[in-house]
């Protein structure tokens, strides 16, 4: 793939607005890439899909890039590899979180929830500056798709993609009465005005199966949504429908890193079917 050529956040509002399809490039610091290929009532977000960690602040992490892999969101922006609005995010989780408010995004030394000791030592105000910094740039370029997308639109739909570990809990198989093997967040959707596309991507993802064995989809189970659903919909209330679609990891070992392309293929074809089939009618302009 050719280098991208970097924009500011001015610069991509601009084409977009002037209808320039298609384009491609990254945001000015290069934490995220974008594909506008033409324009679509719906876009693609990875935004944990990314690995890279400032030079100066890799020597401050506990963790090891192994170990790092295993908690970020590998490969969920193969499922949006086709969309023809998309964003992925390049840098990693642990430098900061994009899914989590502003003043949280750079992790405590110590995640309880994920038993993972982040940092060595916390970054100095200077570096934690220029995550936040960069984190800002990221939702200029939410904000400007989601303007974009609600200026073109009545009613559109951004996917939000996100994996979950399951063998850190020392589960044999993938398969559990303990959570779903797809969980699709909407806590913060307008649900009485999308119950009927929630209802239809639900009931599409739902005839995936995997070795012969159905997977289970559930709404609202284990994960309601992050900060990009949340502010979407607190600005696009009535226009926007955010579903933040987490995977279990059913897809690679999540504790050596090996990934089974065959599974990743399925799960992603399945997505990518169950999209087109939810736009092949006309009731997202109802």
């Amino acid at each position: 793939m050719d280098e991208l050529i970097s924009y500011s956040i001015e610069e991509i509002k601009d084409k977009l607005e002037n209808g320039e399809f298609p384009f491609s490039g990254t945001t000015k610091s290069g934490l995220a890439e974008f594909h506008f290929e033409k324009p679509a009532c719906y876009a693609g977000v990875a935004l944990h899909a990314g690995h890279k960690v400032r030079e100066e602040v890799l020597p401050l992490l506990a963790l090891s890039e192994k170990e790092r892999f295993r908690d970020e969101d590998p490969y969920t922006d193969r499922f949006i590899g086709n969309f023809p609005i998309r964003v992925v995010a390049r840098d990693s989780r642990f430098e900061y979180d994009l899914n989590r408010d502003r003043h949280r995004c750079i992790y405590e030394r110590y995640v309880k929830k994920w038993k993972l000791k982040v940092w060595e030592e916390m970054p100095g105000e200077e570096a934690r500056k220029i995550s936040c910094e960069k984190y800002d740039e990221f939702y200029r370029l939410i904000d400007v798709l989601s303007g974009f997308l609600a200026k073109q639109n009545k009613h559109a739909v951004i996917f939000d993609m996100h994996s979950f570990c399951y063998q850190r809990e020392k589960k044999i198989t993938w398969q559990d009465d303990h959570r779903p093997e797809i969980n699709i967040g909407t806590k913060a959707a307008n649900r009485e005005l999308f119950h009927q596309v929630i209802s239809k991507i639900t009931e599409g993802l739902s005839k995936t199966s995997i070795g012969g064995k159905n997977i289970r989809v559930a709404e609202n189970e284990i994960f309601y949504g992050g900060s990009l659903s949340r502010r979407v919909s607190r600005n696009f209330f009535n226009q926007i429908l955010v579903l933040s679609l987490e995977y279990k990891k059913i897809f690679m070992d999540e504790l050596t890193g090996e990934l089974y392309l065959g599974i990743l293929d399925s799960l992603a074809s399945d997505f990518r079917e169950s999209v087109k089939r939810l736009f092949s009618t006309n009731f997202m302009s109802d």
